[in-house]
């Protein structure tokens, strides 16, 4: 097989002709489109944000008028414990001051009774971390709802596809700083409404 040079100087092999040149043409074409729609898709790839909401809820004004309210009612709820406990503490010793001066039948109706008060306050003790519970996250409630619509404003304006809370997402194991949100919602939520 013999090859011959061109004008041009290019060696060209005799199978090389200018037949072969749209093929040639349409792979390069074809390679560029291919390349576009990658550049195009990673254009498009979704943004994630992700915020704290810890930080927000402690730098919101209405946190300590929130944070007060629940202490008050948690030590209202622990007082009524307390006080329960004391009564039927001071129920138990008088019965059994007068425990022998009671009939049978006396006697096991007192003990029936204050066994039933003593599963009350045993009730009362294993609920009460979560009625306090339950209290504080209804108190903070409207606190949520305000970070949630200034999330979907940030979010909105820009651009975001999905925002992750850290106080909540047990999943996250690694966030790129750049993706964090929270001094935007902070100052979403610092903006005066507008009624």
């Amino acid at each position: 097989m013999t090859s011959y040079t061109p004008t041009n100087g290019l060696r060209m092999m005799p199978w090389m002709s200018l037949a072969w040149l749209p093929l040639v043409l349409c792979a390069a074409s074809m390679s560029a489109t291919t390349a576009h729609a990658q550049r195009k898709s990673t254009a498009s790839i979704s943004r994630i944000a992700v915020f704290d909401s810890r930080l927000l809820i402690d730098s919101m004004p209405e946190r300590a008028a929130v944070e007060s309210e629940f202490a008050l009612e948690q030590a209202k709820a622990r007082t009524m414990l307390r006080e329960a406990s004391d009564s039927l503490r001071a129920t138990l010793e008088s019965f059994l001051k007068e425990e022998s001066r009671l009939s049978p039948r006396e006697r096991e109706a007192g003990s029936l009774h204050l066994r039933s008060r003593e599963l009350l306050v045993e009730e009362m003790a294993a609920n009460l971390d979560g009625i306090i519970l339950q209290r504080r996250d209804e108190l903070r409630e409207p606190m949520l709802l305000r970070i949630r619509a200034a999330v979907r404003t940030v979010r909105e304006r820009e651009r975001f596809a999905v925002v992750f809370d850290l106080a909540s997402s047990a999943g996250v194991v690694d966030v790129d700083p750049t993706a964090d949100v929270t001094l935007l919602v902070l100052q979403e939520l610092r903006r005066p409404t507008t009624r």
